[in-house]
């Protein structure tokens, strides 16, 4: 099990601070003396620290009369604003990647044969800059596959991370899959499924006999068979481009849709 002081410094938490913060979850709210025995520290050192702490905003400070009392953020609270740097950070990855001087020009290919290759696509897409836009094509069955896959509280956080940061989709669906998501989404997915910038089109299965799911994101294009969990992902501007000329073209000539 991963040491919380440890995992606490990968976030500039230096080990002083980490002990006052696990000291405090402890005590609940406590003044600077208790603090200071809790963790057999001086009172003029803890004192220090908790100042670097509320400058950090892991504490809070409050008044009792003249004695000053702190109190550590919940857990939950500060996991949330590990998550949003970390996601914001992932955002950046595009931008960092364009000052290489070294241009790639070969392909970048993935195979995954887990869950967890699945679950990297959706955490790459969820991180993308605000206000981007990520492309999918998908079949019947491989909608059918997905949604089964996700579980509610998986499908949640995925829904809500790409609704925060107004990221779009383009979709295009075999008109067999537009029923899908009113039998197998929770009510509570449903709603944010439409509170989501989202521009449909479909084609019956006919004229589109597509049964996988294709997604492009940045340059990244994601091959997923959700059927058996295998996830090939491409990178590559090149070829990222190429998609997108069909993507649009179809896009163009399918039926409107709106769930």
């Amino acid at each position: 099990m991963t040491n919380p002081k440890e995992l606490l410094s990968y976030f500039s938490v230096t080990p002083d601070e980490a002990d006052i913060y696990l000291a405090l979850l402890k005590l609940g709210t406590a003044a600077v003396s208790e603090i200071a025995s809790k963790i057999k520290k001086n009172r003029t050192a803890t004192h220090f620290h908790l100042k670097k702490l509320l400058a950090k905003e892991l504490v809070i400070e409050s008044n009792h009369g003249r004695t000053l009392l702190y109190t550590a953020i919940p857990p939950a609270d500060l996991a949330a604003r590990f998550d949003r740097l970390t996601t914001d950070f992932k955002s950046l990855v595009p931008q960092l990647e364009a000052l290489q001087t070294i241009e790639v020009d070969a392909p970048r290919v993935q195979v995954s044969e887990s869950r967890a290759g699945y679950f990297k696509v959706y955490d790459e897409i969820s991180s993308l800059p605000e206000g981007s836009t990520f492309y999918v094509i998908e079949g019947a069955t491989a909608l059918n596959s997905e949604l089964t896959l996700l579980s509610n509280t998986e499908t949640t956080n995925f829904f809500s991370k790409i609704i925060a940061r107004k990221i779009a989709t383009k979709l295009i669906l075999t008109a067999e899959a537009t029923q899908i998501p009113n039998t197998l989404i929770s009510p509570t997915n449903l709603v944010l499924l439409h509170q989501r910038e989202m521009s449909v089109r479909t084609y019956p299965e006919s004229a589109l006999p597509f049964q996988g799911l294709t997604i492009m994101y940045g340059s990244t294009l994601a091959y997923l068979f959700p059927q058996t969990n295998l996830v090939v992902t491409i990178k590559h501007a090149g070829i990222a481009d190429s998609f997108k000329a069909t993507f649009d073209t179809l896009f163009t000539l399918g039926q409107e849709y709106k769930f």
